[in-house]
């Protein structure tokens, strides 16, 4: 089964919020705000001036922080003292101040041509100041392709502005891709926290009740898929270091951030994360995502990746696209991206196949219990003395055989991960 593309299209009338307007370029107040690619437009509650002077922007999914990101631009800005800065931000007075790259929610800066500063308008979380500011974290990540950040600004303990060593733009290949989300991750392992699929699953359910797609979708999980630090990398942000590639860690999207639990997510989310911006943005063809995959493989900790990891029936990599999927869903209304909202939910709708494979694998699987049932009854008919010997033989081999056949079919038919 090949990695699901996300198709283009254009949407019809409704969207999950019933608010037409949100998905036509308008926020609740009829401004356009196509200079400031920042505002979620489609879910604000406040005006863009009300959300810059209060530095709190109220949605219909609830409240998150805010800030000016034009103020950055002065080199006045960084000479004034500010709470909340940590590492080499202090330090760093830039007299020119560059807009390199404006992507939704994050604006890059170049500073004096001896930095890059990443800003977040919502800022989201702190995971990316996270990776200086633990030393467990620096130390384990500090030989890997991952650019770390020296330095920042938070704004409510999330960060609002990062600085990182200067650097360049550049592509990277499938392999390169894989081996170094790989690496990172593998470097994370000893960092892991148990199997959290109660806390999973209730991610999934927040998402599917604020946007009310037509499928719902939970997984038991193995026992071997458990919770890593977040880091997280976009083929969109790569970079030049001396010669190096490296990628920029990226935080959570708003979406996220508004909907979803603060809980670890495991490798293969990211992996998927990772892969459905491959498949988005990049045009991935699945020969390309095998590539990556088996790159990725190979780095990891097997058991992440083995049989029962990967298993849709357990979840596997299907769940992790599904609520990849969601999040896109939720960014296209955030921002009121048509042809992103259709994608995602003409993608959503060909889940109820996959579903309706799944719920016949599970038909199958109880045909393991009643092979089950079949070998009891055998044995206490042999000892009532109901059966014969040759009788109760006979029918506890057929249960066996049920049983066994079932489990067979059961793992034989589930669908694969790639």
């Amino acid at each position: 089964m090949a990695v699901p593309p996300l198709p283009n299209g254009s949407l019809l009338s409704l969207h999950p919020l019933d608010n037409k307007d949100t998905l036509n370029g308008k926020c609740q107040f009829g401004m356009v705000m196509e200079d400031e690619s920042w505002w979620p437009q489609g879910v604000a509650v406040s005006s863009l001036d009300e959300a810059l002077d209060s530095g709190q922007l109220n949605t219909k999914w609830g409240v998150v922080p805010c800030w000016d990101v034009q103020k950055a631009l002065t080199s006045e800005w960084w000479n004034q003292s500010k709470e909340g800065i940590w590492g080499e931000f202090d330090e760093i007075k830039p007299s020119s101040i560059e807009v390199i790259r404006r992507d939704g929610n994050q604006t890059l800066l170049r500073l004096d041509e001896s930095y890059i500063a990443l800003a977040y308008s919502i800022p989201t979380s702190n995971r990316t100041s996270s990776l200086h500011q633990k030393p467990n974290l620096k130390s384990a990540l500090e030989s890997t392709n991952l650019l770390m950040p020296i330095g920042g600004l938070l704004i409510d303990g999330k960060d609002a502005l990062v600085v990182f060593p200067n650097a360049e733009f550049m592509e990277a290949s499938p392999d390169w891709f894989g081996r170094t989300l790989g690496k990172i991750q593998s470097k994370l392992a000893p960092f892991s926290s148990p199997n959290d699929q109660k806390r999973w699953n209730k991610r999934l359910k927040d998402l599917e009740d604020e946007l009310k797609p037509n499928t719902l979708w939970r997984a038991p999980h193995a026992s071997a898929t458990v919770g890593i630090p977040s880091v997280r990398i976009n083929p969109n942000w790569i970079v030049n270091v001396e010669g190096e590639q490296y990628a920029l860690p990226l935080n959570q999207s708003v979406s996220e951030l508004l909907l979803c639990g603060t809980e670890r997510l495991p490798g293969i989310a990211e992996f998927i994360h990772l892969e459905g911006r491959l498949v988005e943005d990049k045009g991935y063809k699945p020969e390309q995502i095998s590539i990556f995959f088996e790159h990725w493989k190979n780095e990891v900790p097997s058991s992440w990746s083995s049989r029962k990891a990967l298993s849709t029936v357990l979840g596997g990599a299907w769940i992790w696209r599904y609520y990849d999927v969601l999040v896109v869903n939720a960014e296209s209304v955030l921002y009121g991206d048509e042809s992103r909202y259709e994608s995602a939910q003409k993608w959503l709708k060909d889940v109820s196949r996959l579903q309706a494979h799944l719920g016949v694998l599970r038909v199958w699987k109880s045909g393991v219990w009643v092979g089950i049932t079949t070998m009891v009854v055998a044995y206490y008919s042999w000892q009532l003395d109901s059966m014969s010997t040759t009788q109760s033989i006979g029918l506890a081999a057929l249960g066996a055989i049920i049983s066994f056949g079932s489990n067979f079919l059961y793992w034989k038919k589930d669908p694969p991960a790639f």
